[in-house]
């Protein structure tokens, strides 16, 4: 879906940009559109494909946001024990604990 971010394509741009096999691209629009995710339409002999911005751009941005907070190193995400610290963090910041 990324691919569509900017531009609308056919499946052959979509396949071509992704290295994959234009069947295996067309399976796999067709789940995408009955879900609403994306959209086609007809120009010519061709579909061509294009994202619902509307709801998938925040998506994206909310996947955006969760990855840099609990996936800082872009390697691997923090664990139950690791999320459960930085919450603690946060929560003493948030409360700014002093000791008297």
């Amino acid at each position: 879906m990324e691919t569509l971010l900017k531009d609308s394509k056919n499946v052959s741009e979509i396949a071509k940009t992704m290295k994959q096999e234009q069947s295996m691209i067309s399976h796999n629009l067709e789940p995408l559109e009955k879900c609403g995710l994306i959209f086609s339409k007809r120009s010519e002999k061709q579909r061509v494909y294009s994202l619902n911005k509307e709801t998938v751009v925040p998506l994206f941005e909310l996947f955006d946001f969760h990855s840099k907070k609990y996936c800082p190193t872009q390697e691997s995400c923090h664990t139950e024990e690791g999320v459960r610290q930085m919450r603690k963090k946060e929560a003493a910041a948030e409360l700014h604990i002093t000791h008297l």
